[in-house]
């Protein structure tokens, strides 16, 4: 199946999760909007960032997109055609998705080798001669071949996490998501995993949906950022303009969340503090469903629900504030 340049790779179209919740002790139940109405595109071989809190629907939407999960609404299309399109085209396009999950230990099967986990997608397609390629691959994510008659539990976290690369990229998928694919690593195996994602994608040309709640990480893969609160896209723009300026008041609040290595930089950085916790996504607010915490909300944002607007070239903005923003980010500049 061969990608058409004329369009983007994949294509997410005011997609829907939505989850009903059964009424248990002290909770009454009710509809758990998970993702509501997220629409995002993504090129062949670009890296997408999607950055948010927990509960913020970002491993929903991972789910959704590698064909884990059905949407309830919208649509999401791989190559110019429906992901979930019946029969053995829809099979295949699901198969050009593969996905590196935040646990690499409970990912892979304890029961068999790495080197039969790798294989997999291989298998899945059909190939007979696997042998050759799986350490080929092993050895390209910086195992030794030997590892592959290793269990799982036998290699430590960061390796656990190579072999999980190797497993997704093996079959040369057109996409791959990684859904908080660092969480569980220390700072110095972050970095070299990171790295080594850079280094693949350039070999590869895959497409990465990188999933992640540290804003540092994002930024130093992506080449563009999608910040999503509840469900729900809230801004998106170039790794770049993000990094220099973001522009909703949700995402300055986590960019100035975010350390950074130079002391002068922390002492001079102004403060966005956000009061109270992220609402439920069974019952969220009206209008903005980021009002209740930011601190210039006003009476037009529990009236109206925003839109994404363009506010730069590629940069775009569900806010109704967004002058007001800007000029006091100019203020405290």
């Amino acid at each position: 199946m061969t990608a058409d340049t004329n369009r983007p790779l994949l294509q997410v179209d005011q997609a829907a999760r939505h989850f009903n919740i059964r009424p248990v002790a002290g909770s009454p139940g009710g509809l758990l909007r998970a993702v509501d109405g997220v629409s995002l595109d993504l090129n062949a071989g670009e890296t997408l960032g999607v950055v948010g809190e927990s509960g913020c629907g970002k491993s929903t939407l991972a789910r959704l997109v590698v064909g884990l999960l059905p949407p309830s609404s919208g649509q999401i299309r791989l190559q110019g055609g429906d992901l979930w399109e019946r029969g053995a085209v829809g099979v295949e396009r699901r198969r050009q998705c593969q996905m590196v999950f935040q646990n690499p230990a409970g990912s892979m099967n304890p029961r068999r080798t790495v080197g039969a986990s790798v294989v997999e997608p291989l298998q899945a397609r059909g190939v007979k001669r696997t042998e050759d390629i799986m350490v080929h691959m092993l050895e390209r994510v910086g195992l030794p071949a030997q590892f592959a008659g290793r269990m799982p539990h036998q290699l430590s976290g960061g390796q656990q996490q190579r072999a999980s690369i190797a497993r997704a990229l093996i079959a040369r998928p057109a996409l791959v998501v990684h859904d908080e694919a660092i969480a569980s690593l220390d700072i110095s195996l972050q970095a070299q995993i990171l790295n080594l994602l850079v280094e693949l994608q350039e070999e590869l040309g895959t497409a990465y949906l990188f999933i992640s709640h540290d804003l540092a990480a994002v930024q130093a893969i992506s080449h563009r950022v999608v910040v999503m609160y509840l469900g729900e896209v809230v801004e998106t723009a170039s790794a770049s303009d993000f990094a220099d300026r973001p522009q909703h008041p949700y995402s300055i609040a986590l960019r100035n969340a975010t350390l950074t290595p130079d002391p002068q930089v922390e002492r001079q950085r102004s403060e966005t503090v956000l009061s109270g916790d992220v609402p439920s996504p069974i019952n969220p607010p009206s209008g903005c469903r980021f009002r209740t915490r930011c601190p210039m909300a006003q009476a037009v944002c529990a009236e109206q629900r925003p839109v994404l607007r363009q506010v730069g070239l590629g940069h775009s903005v569900a806010c109704h504030l967004v002058t007001a923003v800007s000029a006091r980010q100019e203020a405290t500049c």
